[in-house]
């Protein structure tokens, strides 16, 4: 029920090499497609935002929606919490076999760590 935000058509969901994705159903005159946004901003250009992706293999990882402008690539998922130790605008959220789910500080400086 959504309409394609360049050409006004209807957005579908279709089905790729790597799995469903929404898209505009007026391909290939449009060619826009709706990515899964995480909410923080690009941390190297500061104009993108860093959207959800998956490989050639399927492993997810999160990039800026800027490429290949801005070449930014996180691997864990970024979550737009402030670090409560040292004030950067996003932590990390990753899975550990023995924690469960964690939040960590993206600062390599920092040790900020919390387990949810």
């Amino acid at each position: 029920d959504e309409n394609c935000p360049n050409c006004e058509q209807k957005l579908v969901l279709k089905q790729g090499r790597y799995g469903e994705f929404v898209a505009c159903s007026g391909y290939p005159k449009c060619r826009y497609i709706r990515h899964d946004t995480t909410g923080v901003a690009c941390p190297k250009c500061g104009e993108g935002e860093m959207i959800q992706r998956n490989s050639k293999k399927g492993r997810v990882f999160y990039s800026c929606d800027r490429y290949p402008d801005c070449k930014t690539l996180l691997w864990n998922k970024p979550v737009p919490e402030t670090c409560p130790k040292c004030s950067t605008p996003f932590l990390l959220e990753r899975e550990t076999k023995k924690e469960g789910f964690i939040r960590l500080c993206s600062q390599k400086t920092c040790d900020y760590k919390q387990v949810i």
